[in-house]
């Protein structure tokens, strides 16, 4: 892996030494040129490219893992494989599809990084959650938009369920009451008070100064 780098080096007739700065971008550099240059420098600068290792952090290569992981059961660890999965691995072969996987994680945390506390908290991440996002890919085609695949996974019907069981645990612990007690249905339910964004407890919050609940707990 290569990347551009940016040499400024600056003398000055009457100041002593010389000022050596490396810069990442080209904007950067044009900057501490200039400013070297506004103290009457003179200025030497030198673009190069510099050879570094690819380097993962520990979040992405958890989910580079937790990928891998998922896609060997759906495909080779399961008497049902997943037909689309399956026919990928086959065609690629899992060399690919193991090194895709490393592709795959950074688009997963990339959608991980966008969910709202309350689902990423409906189970476990490398079981329930890491699957899931994996699941709005379609083999060998390009990941889809990262903001699209949130309300996607927000708006499923799984989603929709779970959040509803939280907001009706918080409604009966911090108010005496259930859901069905204050009778709200289902569809009431999903018109009015499901704001994927917001957290349940908070939902839970408005819907009590709304209707003038008192605390029991």
């Amino acid at each position: 892996m290569q990347i551009d780098l940016f040499y400024i080096e600056a003398e000055h007739d009457t100041v002593p030494g010389v000022v050596r700065e490396l810069a990442a971008t080209e904007q950067a550099a044009s900057d501490k040129a200039d400013e070297l240059l506004m103290t009457g420098a003179y200025v030497y600068r030198q673009n190069m490219s510099v050879d570094v290792p690819l380097i993962y952090s520990h979040v992405e290569v958890e989910a580079a893992l937790c990928v891998w992981e998922h896609l060997c059961e759906i495909t080779v660890c399961t008497d049902k494989p997943d037909p689309a999965w399956n026919e990928y691995r086959e065609s690629i072969g899992s060399v690919e599809l193991r090194h895709e996987s490393i592709e795959i994680g950074k688009w997963v945390l990339q959608v991980y990084d966008l969910l709202p506390e309350w689902y990423r908290a409906s189970g476990a991440y490398d079981w329930e959650i890491v699957p899931a996002i994996v699941g709005k890919l379609t083999p060998g085609q390009t990941h889809p938009d990262p903001y699209t695949t949130k309300y996607s996974l927000l708006n499923s019907d799984s989603a929709k369920a779970e959040y509803f069981r939280d907001f009706d645990a918080h409604l009966k612990f911090r108010y005496g009451l259930t859901v069905e007690e204050a009778g709200i249905d289902m569809d009431d339910f999903l018109a009015t008070w499901f704001q994927p964004d917001a957290e349940p407890d908070e939902q839970v919050r408005r819907y009590a100064e709304k209707y003038n609940l008192e605390r029991v707990r």
